[in-house]
C-alpha cells in the first residue's frame, strides 16, 4: 500500500510541474504578472488584418502578481522580433524590454511593431517575465494583405504568330503595389524557362542574365520597358507567361500565346478523270489549277499529283478512282491512330507548314502500282480520305472533300482541300 501512495505522490508532483511549465509559472504557488491588451483608436487588441510591413500599434498593460516584473519580450511565431521593427512610447526600448522603477509594479505601453512581410497569418505573443522567471503571455494573431503588381500594359493577354526561331516583343508597363518591383519571370508553357539567351531586357544586347531577372533599381518604382523573346526551333502553340514580382513575394502576370511556324495556305482544287478530255487529269497544288498529264501540255510540269483514270479504254470505261504522284513527288497515306497520328487527328489541326513537313514522316505508302508499272497508286479514293505529298522541300496536306463520279463523259473528279 505505501508503494502505491509513493506512485500517486510522484504522478501528482510530475502533474504539477509540467502544468506550471506550460503556463509559465515556475513555482505552482506563485502568482504570476497580470497583462492585456487594450482597446482603443488606432489599437489592436485582438486578432487584425494588416498591409505587408505595416505598423500596427498596441496598448500593452500589466500588474504584477506575487513578484516584482522583470521583462517584455515580444515574439513572433515563437521567435523574438528584431528591435528594428519595434518602438515603444516614452522612449524605452529593448526586445526584451528591462522594466525598471514604477514598471516592475505597473505599467502601461503604447508599443508600435512592424508586421511581417510576406502574405501569411503569424502570431504575435507579449510575454511578461517576473525577477523570478515566471511568466504571463498574451498573443493575437497577425494576417498580412497587400496589393500585387499592377500591369498596365499590355492590358489584356496577347496573341502573336511567328517564325521559328523569329523574335517578338511586348512593352510591359508596370506600376508597383505594396512593394517595389522586385524581379521578371519568365515562363513558357508554365514551366520557368531556361535558356536565358533567347530572353531580352529591352534590347537583343541584354539577354537575361538569369531567369528570374532582378529589376534594376531605376524599374523597381515604375516599369516602361520592351521585353524580347527569340520563339522555338519547332513549330506549335506556346504559351508566355511573364510574372512581375514584387519584393515581398506578389506578383501578377501577362500571358502572350504564341503560335511558331509559317501559316498554312489553303485553297480548293478539283483533279479530273484522267481519261477525260485532253487537258485533264493532272492537279497543281500550290494553284488549285487542273494540267494535263503528257509532256505536250506545257502545264504538265507544274503538277504534282495525277488521276489513274479507267480501268480500259476498249473493254472497262470504270474509273479507277485511284492517285498517284507526278513530277517527283512522293505521295502518302496519313491513317489516324498509325505510324504516331492521333486518332484525333483532323485536317483542321494544321495551322503550320512546319506541320506538314514534319507530318510526312507519318505518312503510310502506297502499296500498289499503275498499270505501266511506273507509280506507286493509291487505293480507291474516298471521301475524308487524307494525304500527304513531298515534292522537292514542298510538302502539301490534302483532304478529299467530295467525288463527283459520272456514267459517260469521264468528267469524274475528286475535289481537295489543300494546305501548304
Amino acid at each position: 500500500m505505501k508503494s502505491i501512495f509513493k506512485s500517486l505522490f510522484v504522478f501528482t508532483l510530475f502533474t504539477l510541474v509540467f502544468q506550471s511549465c506550460e503556463d509559465g509559472t515556475i513555482d505552482p504557488g506563485v502568482q504570476n504578472p497580470s497583462i492585456s491588451l487594450a482597446a482603443g483608436t488606432d489599437l489592436v487588441s485582438t486578432d487584425a488584418t494588416v498591409g505587408i510591413g505595416q505598423v500596427f500599434k498596441v496598448n500593452l498593460t500589466g500588474t504584477k502578481g506575487d513578484n516584482p516584473m522583470k521583462s517584455i519580450t515580444i515574439q513572433e511565431a515563437g521567435t523574438k522580433v528584431d528591435l528594428a521593427r519595434v518602438s515603444y512610447a516614452g522612449g524605452v526600448s529593448g526586445n526584451p524590454l528591462a522594466l525598471s522603477g514604477g514598471n516592475t509594479t505597473a505599467f502601461d505601453l503604447t508599443i508600435q511593431i512592424t508586421a511581417h512581410t510576406d502574405i501569411s497569418t503569424k502570431l504575435y505573443s507579449f510575454v511578461v517575465a517576473d525577477d523570478q522567471g515566471n511568466t504571463t503571455t498574451k498573443s493575437i494573431n497577425i494576417t498580412t494583405t497587400g496589393n500585387p503588381p499592377v500591369i498596365a500594359e499590355p492590358s489584356v493577354d496577347q496573341m502573336v504568330t511567328v517564325l521559328p526561331n523569329g523574335l517578338f516583343a511586348a512593352v510591359f508597363k508596370v506600376a508597383k503595389g505594396s512593394g517595389k518591383l522586385s524581379k521578371i519571370e519568365v515562363l513558357i508553357n508554365d514551366v520557368t524557362a531556361t535558356d536565358v539567351s533567347r530572353l531580352f531586357y529591352e534590347s537583343l544586347q541584354a539577354p537575361f542574365s538569369t531567369n528570374p531577372l532582378n529589376i534594376p533599381a531605376a524599374d523597381q518604382e515604375s516599369f516602361n520597358k520592351e521585353l524580347i523573346f527569340r520563339a522555338p526551333a519547332q513549330s506549335g502553340t506556346y504559351k508566355y507567361t511573364v510574372k512581375f514580382i514584387d519584393e515581398y513575394g506578389q506578383s501578377s502576370v501577362r500571358n502572350i500565346n504564341v503560335g511558331v511556324g509559317t501559316p498554312v495556305s489553303v485553297l480548293e482544287g478539283i483533279l479530273l478523270n484522267q481519261s477525260g478530255p485532253s487537258g485533264q487529269g493532272g492537279l497543281d497544288l500550290d494553284t488549285g489549277t487542273s494540267t494535263g498529264t503528257v509532256s505536250s501540255d506545257p502545264n504538265t510540269a507544274k503538277a504534282e499529283i495525277r488521276d489513274e483514270g479507267i480501268i480500259n479504254l476498249q473493254n472497262d470505261p470504270t474509273w479507277k478512282q485511284q492517285i498517284s504522284g507526278m513530277n517527283g513527288s512522293v505521295v502518302k497515306y496519313i491513317v489516324k491512330g498509325t505510324n504516331g497520328v492521333s486518332e484525333s487527328f483532323s485536317f483542321d489541326q494544321v495551322t503550320y507548314n512546319e506541320q506538314i513537313v514534319a507530318l510526312f514522316a507519318n505518312g503510310v505508302n502506297f502499296t500498289q502500282k499503275s498499270t505501266d508499272g511506273q507509280r506507286d497508286v493509291s487505293n480507291k479514293v474516298n471521301p475524308g480520305d487524307l494525304f500527304v505529298v513531298k515534292n522537292g522541300d514542298k510538302h502539301y496536306l490534302l483532304v478529299v472533300k467530295s467525288i463527283k463520279v459520272t456514267n459517260d463523259d469521264n468528267k469524274d473528279s475528286y475535289t481537295f482541300d489543300v494546305k501548304m
